[in-house]
């Protein structure tokens, strides 16, 4: 059982955008995910200069120029501070039953720690909670604590010099078209993607994405060249995203104080603290929620007015608004979708 800040990461918190550990689910999910694909069913952790070895003799008295020393046992803490996207976090896994405390929080329980000798090995099938503390959450994890992968390094130099192949073809080949690079910019929240020069937005996504993918060493939600590469199918949420960043250049959008985004003084969605940091992915997940359909279209309503779609270029965007907006398109010619998206928009 993992506990953050001393409360039950429940499983159905994944599924729930509006769960107020939805962030904290995902993001375990995505580690296990990770360790997963990386590194099968198991995982050996070793402690870095252990054994250790001096001179010696053996039971005969015959002396032993390297001899392995007894290793003393290490204490590993199953709870840590750790900053995280909320600030100051704590985290523990509970390998027992964790006890309900009277102000209804929980502690992890009697085992509080673990102690290994010079290795220890975790089933993530079994133990996946322990895997996930281990790896992503304990302060020795990197420093007292690694992982034996003797081809990790070799791994980690040939998925950095891909990665970085991969991202350079997207930048400059498969985002040759400049109407998708400033969607793709705009959904990535890059601000003022309508106006800034191609090459200067190629620049500024190449750093949020590279970025991204240092973040991905210790936080398992982080979009990087994987994510992006994704994104260059133009996808709905794509779409959504990109739309919505331009709400925000344009200030029809507003973020509030209060933790609200609002248009006008109508609230758009409350951001859970947890959140905060994220708050433009969490505001447009949460108008992606097909629950909130009613909400999504009252948003177009608002931001889509006749200036909006005079600059739009791309058919592919007036179909997306007419599917959002659930407009009778079958079998509709893109002439008649932008007349129909059009009417349906502006009144005269």
């Amino acid at each position: 059982m993992i506990l953050i800040n001393k409360q039950k990461l429940e499983t159905g918190a994944l599924q729930d955008d509006t769960h107020p550990m939805h962030s904290f689910a995902k993001e375990y999910d995505s580690g296990l995910k990770h360790l997963r694909k990386t590194y099968g069913d198991s995982i050996r952790f070793v402690r870095p200069g252990y054994p250790r070895h001096s001179a010696g003799v053996d039971a005969k008295g015959k002396p032993v120029p390297k001899m392995a020393k007894q290793t003393p046992p290490m204490i590993i803490p199953l709870q840590a501070e750790v900053v995280g996207k909320t600030g100051t976090e704590v985290w523990a896994c509970s390998l027992g039953s964790p006890q309900l405390l009277p102000n209804g929080l929980w502690d992890i329980g009697s085992k509080k720690s673990l102690m290994i000798g010079e290795n220890y090995t975790v089933n993530l099938n079994k133990q996946p909670d322990l895997a996930f503390f281990l790896y992503y959450k304990s302060p020795m994890y990197n420093t007292l604590l690694k992982i034996d992968d003797p081809t990790a390094k070799a791994r980690e130099d040939g998925d950095k010099k891909r990665a970085e192949l991969e991202l350079q073809t997207a930048l400059y080949g498969r985002l040759s078209d400049e109407n998708e690079l400033r969607v793709i910019c705009q959904s990535w929240g890059i601000r003022g993607a309508e106006k800034k020069h191609p090459d200067v937005l190629r620049k500024e996504l190449e750093g949020v994405v590279k970025n991204g993918d240092k973040l991905k060493k210790r936080d398992a939600t982080a979009r990087g060249t994987a994510e992006l590469l994704t994104d260059l199918k133009i996808t709905d949420m794509v779409r959504l995203r990109s739309f919505v960043m331009q709400g925000l250049d344009n200030k029809k959008i507003d973020w509030m104080p209060d933790g609200k985004y609002k248009i006008g003084e109508r609230e758009l969605c409350k951001v859970p603290v947890s959140e905060i940091k994220e708050k433009f992915t969490y505001l447009c997940n949460h108008l992606g929620n097909i629950a909130n359909r009613p909400k999504l279209q009252e948003v177009i309503k608002d931001l889509a007015d006749k200036e909006y779609l005079d600059k739009v270029t791309d058919d592919k965007q007036f179909f997306w608004l007419a599917r959002m907006l659930e407009l009778p398109i079958e079998f509709k010619k893109k002439e008649e979708i932008r007349e129909i998206v059009y009417s349906s928009l502006i009144t005269v």
